[in-house]
């Protein structure tokens, strides 16, 4: 472990265009606006990661009239896979996998956000 073991490997990223619920995507925007460094293309990978890693699927269910606005995302080639993975074990779309991963990231990030600072 050392300075650089914070940082991924290089690895290709492949083009994905993906509704994200707009209240989702603006909270990750006000997230890396004002408190992380980091892109919302970097939070929704991070989200999309710790999906992956913990597979907690637990349904994110979109509050009535919310819009959902597609965003063409860099997803890092082997979370793109593990997202098809998922997608075929608990026959759940991309989309709300996607939706589902970023609602469980705000989640413990707002819970666990005075223990961060």
């Amino acid at each position: 472990m050392g300075a650089f073991s914070r940082f991924y490997k290089k690895e290709k990223l492949v083009k994905k265009t993906i509704e994200i619920d707009n209240n989702l995507y603006e909270q990750l925007k006000q997230l890396s606006d004002n408190e992380i460094s980091a892109s919302v293309n970097q939070l929704i990978n991070a989200c999309i990661e710790e999906l992956i890693k913990k597979e907690n699927i637990k349904m994110y269910i979109k509050p009535k009239g919310e819009i959902s606005v597609k965003h063409s995302l860099l997803i890092r080639e082997s979370f793109a896979e593990a997202l098809d993975k998922l997608k075929d074990k608990y026959d759940i779309s991309i989309y709300k996998l996607v939706n589902m991963s970023i609602s469980n990231a705000l989640e413990e990030y707002l819970a666990n956000k005075d223990k961060l600072m």
